[in-house]
């Protein structure tokens, strides 16, 4: 078990010292964010579920309704129970109130995460692009669980929600004149749409509610990643020059200490048989010793040295000057070696039971030849100096970004030296698993988490001037005209078999009820379509691929997302 350090315990007390992070009034605002969603994964059509009040381009339409959106150009098509119109500009879903608390939004091509805002669709070349206009408080409900975990201690979500809304809202200032604010990835923050299951994370919202970080007067940017690594970076590092007072960069013991961070490792053995021991690193090191050796008078041919052990493994040249950074660029080995060294003339043996003549001459081709001696150790051990970028993080596989930001460490054991990389993500603001550790393990509060990752920053609560629309007739939309026949629901595909040895049961639960979940011939998106699942739908696994499953019915095979279903209650592991 891990011992818990002084320095969190210390610096958890001067944070509990502190008054002056309390939370102050600021403007109002709209609230309203505009979210490119790009998980749908529109083409050119959009199956659309009405879970809510709406009128569409002044439509009205009862709670429950099925459209389908068709593209063809830049014209968009809308189709709904025989009857269809088009826009050339675009189509917006207005979303109205609702008296009775029920839930209030749309679900996308069969999905079983809901969507609260409007929703407004435009075409281009053929293809939808969709983009969701939100109050705030209700996009951050599709975003804290999946940003971080729903499990997550309450006191990490109400931080992550504060961070989330800060640089929503700061997004959403800065992109007024654009098409939209944020997307739904993590070009900005991960949205899934809603899931009335994440509890804690609606909790942390609520409990959070409004709240977000300033600087100078101005909304900060709110940067946080999943991992640091072990120290906070600097956004200048990052992004170039700004004005980033209220961030800095410090050393994080909470984001090691948490389990859950991202860590690849390697060993390097202390004791070697030879060189072929160095496993990724060897043909690099002994390229490096072969200029050494030769300076040292030993023979450079690669062939004829041979690295026996290490002696000692340390990182040095920090990347950035101008900060403590621990972004170490060269890994330094100390190697005890075997070469080949030049003999002398003065060296050689001679025998003084022969005379001169018994000698013979040697012949000119012989006295050319260097004379070299058998192989043996070096005096001393011998340095070199790898570069980590990219030569030692590739060779052993400790890539974890795209960049090269990586924290790399040494630690030695008593047969190895283990080398260590961490952080996920570019490693600026908060750490959410140090965020995890500072809530679990040591009970911080929410307040006290910003303030170790934002330490120059205050906190204000923003009101909002949003209000939804007038509720709908309900009258009205109770009381449906005449309309096209609907076509019946198909019935359920029987499953009358039961799960097989590494085998379990599953249902189609995680859609719409009126929805439906392709089957596919191959476990990708664009593989054929073999059958379209209902809700409830009954199937057997047999086969687990991480996102995808394959499943059987009685009478046919395919691919589904694991997303999208359930195990049955008892069901084998």
């Amino acid at each position: 078990m891990l011992q818990k350090p002084l320095l969190p315990a210390l610096l958890a007390l001067c944070l509990l010292l502190p008054v002056l992070f309390l939370p102050a009034q600021a403007e109002k605002t709209s609230g309203v964010v505009r979210v490119l969603l790009t998980k749908p994964s529109f083409t050119d059509k959009a199956e659309l579920s009405l879970d809510g009040s709406y009128t569409v381009n002044g439509l009205a339409f009862q709670r429950g309704s099925h459209l389908t959106v068709s593209a063809q150009g830049s014209t968009l098509y809308v189709y709904y129970e025989g009857m269809s119109f088009s826009s050339a500009k675009e189509v917006v879903f207005t979303r109205h109130a609702v008296p009775d608390g029920r839930e209030n939004g749309i679900r996308l091509n069969g999905a079983y995460e809901l969507h609260p805002g409007d929703l407004h669709l435009t075409a281009s070349k053929g293809r939808i692009q969709a983009v969701l206009h939100a109050p705030v408080e209700e996009y951050l409900l599709g975003v804290v669980p999946y940003e971080m975990n729903d499990s997550y201690p309450l006191e990490a979500l109400k931080a992550q929600a504060v961070a989330a809304r800060t640089y929503a809202m700061r997004k959403a200032q800065a992109n007024e004149k654009q098409p939209y604010d944020l997307e739904d990835n993590t070009n900005d923050q991960v949205y899934f749409g809603v899931k009335k299951e994440n509890n804690n994370a609606a909790r942390a919202v609520r409990e959070t509610a409004g709240m977000c970080g300033y600087y100078k007067g101005s909304l900060a940017m709110c940067y946080y990643s999943a991992s640091n690594g072990g120290q906070t970076e600097l956004p200048g590092h990052v992004w170039g020059q700004g004005d980033w007072g209220y961030l800095a960069m410090t050393d994080d013991p909470y984001d090691v200490e948490n389990k859950e961070s991202v860590v690849k490792s390697a060993k390097l053995p202390k004791k070697l048989s030879g060189s072929d021991d160095l496993g990724p690193l060897r043909d690099a090191i002994l390229g490096s010793l072969s200029e050494v050796l030769e300076s040292k008078g030993y023979d450079g041919d690669t062939a004829h040295i041979r690295v026996t052990g290490i002696e000692k493994a340390e990182m040095a040249l920090p990347m950035y000057t101008d900060s403590s950074s621990r972004i170490m660029t060269l890994l330094r080995l100390t190697l005890s070696v075997e070469g080949r060294r030049l003999i002398e003339a003065d060296e050689e043996d001679v025998s003084f039971a022969s005379s001169p003549q018994d000698t013979p001459a040697p012949s000119p081709a012989e006295s050319s030849q260097e004379n070299w001696s058998p192989m043996k150790p070096l005096p001393e051990g011998v340095a070199v100096a790898l570069d980590v970028f990219p030569l030692v993080e590739s060779a052993l596989n400790l890539s974890i970004n795209s960049g090269r930001n990586e924290i790399i460490t040494v630690r030695e054991t008593d047969t190895a030296f283990v080398i260590e990389s961490r952080r996920y993500g570019h490693g600026v603001g908060m750490s959410q698993r140090g965020a995890q550790q500072m809530a679990g393990t040591y009970k911080w509060t929410c307040e006290q988490i910003l303030r170790f990752y934002y330490p120059g920053m205050s906190l204000k609560t923003m009101s909002y001037s949003f209000a939804l629309p007038e509720a709908l007739n309900q009258r009205f939309l109770s009381t449906p005209g005449p309309a096209a026949t609907p076509t019946p629901r198909p019935t359920l595909m029987p499953l009358r078999s039961t799960p097989g040895p590494r085998e379990y049961q599953v249902q189609v639960l995680n859609i719409g009820v009126n929805s439906y979940l392709n089957l596919r011939s191959e476990p990708n998106t664009q593989a054929v379509v073999v059958r379209q699942l209902y809700y409830g739908q009954s199937l057997i696994v047999t086969e687990d691929l991480g996102e995808w499953l394959r499943v059987r019915t009685d009478d046919v095979t395919g691919y589904v997302m694991t997303g999208f279903v359930q195990k049955t209650e008892n069901a084998a592991p």
